[in-house]
């Protein structure tokens, strides 16, 4: 017994050592922001900390001067030691619980190839009897809630070797007791490593999962509490498979376990997945899941998704997805998406998109993108858009420098490039111009997009009473800056000739080529030769109206339908 007792106090000793929150660190600050302290302790520790932002407030104030003090001093010093931490790799993670909680087993004992653990837990100040508190085998992946009485009585394997178990609790401190043959030895002190399958999932929303209204309809209350009480605490295990959430092999301890591979006969509920996952109807992972995951009607991620995701209607990942998400209505992602979305309907991405985002009816990029948005209807990129954009009705970009193509393309900026019948950027080209020319009177046109690429809707009219014409088209046009007050503007247009009928084709192809002076601001002078190509197949002229072919002479000739002359314009623009 004493060898025994000495190795743990070796063990313990040893992990001490290695933790990072024994090592010992100076920190001197008055009224900083609790942030750029953390931030200054990870520098000098060499680590990280996860935490939940709701919780820490990082906006805080806080005064420390320590000389060589451990880590874990510093930070009881500054969270008032109302956290517990655990450490995970490189990471330490903060975990609100400002009160303890206390046990008392009445009994520990073998009994035939089982080793049964029962007794009370209960608040350490007050001694109120708690429910639903968490405890649970680091070795056999067990776990169980008290009752109303805080009472609990946990069967485990019989090993024939120490025996270790862990209560926990939201807002309370993890408090861990091992047990030694007849001897037992009750630590509440949770740096210590123990060998075990445990790890942490290091994550900013610890119940993500469990939020979700998929989540809360196939989860039952007591694997919520479950989930709130263990937080990120995770194992790891080769397989389970699992009829619904709760009854699998892993049993009540099933969404704390990360898993090789998983199948589900209708749905699973797990920690994440490292291999392969398939649900007849569902899956719903707290953490991170990896390789490929199938699902026959919908898949829930609270992590994030590398590889392959196919939900038979929909897909839900709360972190970031890489690799390839497939659904037939619809692919929802809350961070960034860096791969392939495929939906019969449309696809959310809430943070940046790298690839390929196809949707039905659309697809939303909430944040900076390089991506190609297909969609029959419309696409949305909320940040700045570095892609194609292409959709049959509509595109949006708040900061284009792509190319959009669309019936409807709207920017608020843009220094790239749209495409379409309307294209409008709201801080960018807006022209209004009244000019004349060798063929018609008056002219109006305006002119919407960016000096890169602009959009110009055009109407004429002749005025004379004996050779009335009219015209309405749609053009493309760039301008070259020259200076402050010179530009060159090209510009190629389409336009309907109304010479008196409409039975026949009267088309006009233009090219123009503009020399801009800009008097003000908002007002500017252009003028310029043109190129003119028309189409028609009217061959007399109506009473009343113009007949262009007769308007011009055509470097065109032995031509019956076409006609080409070299003209100008001359014209105001205002805006």
């Amino acid at each position: 017994m004493a060898i025994a007792l000495l190795l743990l106090s070796s063990l313990t000793n040893r992990a001490h050592a290695n933790s990072i929150l024994s090592k010992n660190i100076s920190v001197h600050v008055t009224q900083m922001r609790l942030g750029t302290v953390l931030k200054t302790i990870e520098e000098k520790g060499n680590f990280y900390f996860s935490y939940n932002s709701n919780i820490v407030k990082t906006d805080s104030l806080v005064t420390v001067n320590a000389d060589n003090w451990t880590i874990k001093e510093v930070l009881d010093h500054m969270l008032s030691y109302r956290f517990e931490y655990h450490e995970a790799k490189n990471f330490v993670i903060l975990r609100y619980a400002p009160l303890q909680l206390n046990i008392v087993t009445d009994k520990a004992a073998t009994q035939g190839d089982s080793y049964i653990i029962s007794g009370t837990v209960t608040d350490d100040e007050t001694g109120k009897k708690l429910l639903n508190a968490s405890v649970y085998s680091h070795e056999e992946l067990q776990s169980v809630l008290t009752d109303k009485d805080g009472r609990f009585e946990l069967n485990l394997h019989n090993q024939g070797r120490p025996v270790t178990i862990t209560i926990s609790k939201e807002f309370y401190k993890d408090t861990t007791i091992t047990f030694l043959a007849d001897v037992q030895v009750t630590s509440t002190d949770t740096t210590i490593k123990k060998k075990s399958l445990l790890g942490y999932i290091l994550s900013d929303d610890y119940s993500g999962v469990e939020k979700t209204a998929l989540g809360k309809l196939f989860l039952s209350t007591k694997q919520q509490v479950e989930a709130a009480n263990l937080r990120g605490l995770i194992a790891q295990a080769p397989f389970q498979a699992s009829a619904i959430p709760g009854v699998s092999t892993h049993g009540d301890f099933g969404g704390q376990v990360v898993n090789v591979v998983s199948l589900n006969a209708v749905g699973g509920y797990n920690a994440g997945v490292d291999g392969f996952e398939m649900g007849l109807i569902f899956n719903l992972d707290k953490g991170d899941v990896g390789a490929v995951q199938i699902a026959g009607i919908f898949n829930v991620v609270g992590g994030s998704v590398n590889g392959l995701q196919l939900g038979g209607l929909y897909n839900n990942v709360l972190g970031n997805v890489s690799g390839i998400q497939l659904s037939l209505l619809h692919n929802s992602v809350k961070q960034d998406m860096n791969g392939i979305q495929l939906s019969g309907l449309y696809n959310h991405t809430r943070g940046s998109v790298r690839g390929l985002q196809i949707g039905a009816i659309g697809n939303i990029a909430g944040k900076n993108s390089d991506a190609l948005q297909l969609a029959a209807l419309g696409n949305v990129a909320s940040k700045k858009f570095s892609g194609v954009q292409a959709a049959g009705l509509f595109n949006y970009a708040k900061h284009l420098t792509g190319v959009q193509i669309g019936l409807v393309n709207i920017a608020d900026t843009s220094s790239g490039f749209s495409i379409g019948l309307l294209n409008i950027i709201n801080s960018g080209y807006h022209k209004l111009v009244i000019s004349t020319n060798e063929t018609q009177n008056l002219n109006l046109a305006f002119k919407n997009g960016n000096n890169k690429l602009y959009t110009i809707w055009q109407g004429g009219m002749r005025f004379d009473d004996n050779s009335k014409l009219y015209s309405f088209g749609l053009g493309f046009g760039r301008e070259f800056g020259l200076g402050r007050k010179l530009a060159i503007n090209t510009e190629l247009g389409s336009s309907y000739l109304y010479q008196g009928t409409w039975l026949k084709t009267n088309q006009l192809s233009k090219f123009d080529l503009d020399l801009t002076f800009k008097v003000a601001k908002m007002f500017s002078i252009s003028a310029g030769p043109s190129l003119n190509f028309l189409y028609s197949d009217q061959r007399s002229r109506v009473d009343g109206y113009a007949y262009v072919r007769d308007l011009h002479h055509s470097f065109i000739e032995g031509n019956r339908n076409w006609t080409g002359w070299i003209g100008w314009s001359v014209g105001i623009n205002l805006f």
